[in-house]
């Protein structure tokens, strides 16, 4: 994995971070899906080369988001 990745990684696990942040305090529903799901889940982070990242929200709680 090159150093721009790790650095990609980094940032988008800082933004899921405050994203995690904002939703426990407004009592709001998320889910990690397709890469990140896979990654947390057979990696414990990120899938090495994946840079992006997956969630799931239900309907009404992205209403009460935006």
């Amino acid at each position: 994995m090159d150093s721009i990745t790790k650095h990609i990684q980094a940032i988008t696990l800082d933004i899921l971070l405050h994203f995690d942040a904002v939703c426990k305090k407004n009592g709001l529903t998320y889910y990690l899906a397709y890469g990140s799901l896979l990654g947390g889940v057979r990696h414990q982070g990120f899938i090495p080369w994946d840079d992006d990242l997956d969630v799931w929200m239900p309907r009404a709680e992205y209403e009460k988001l935006l």
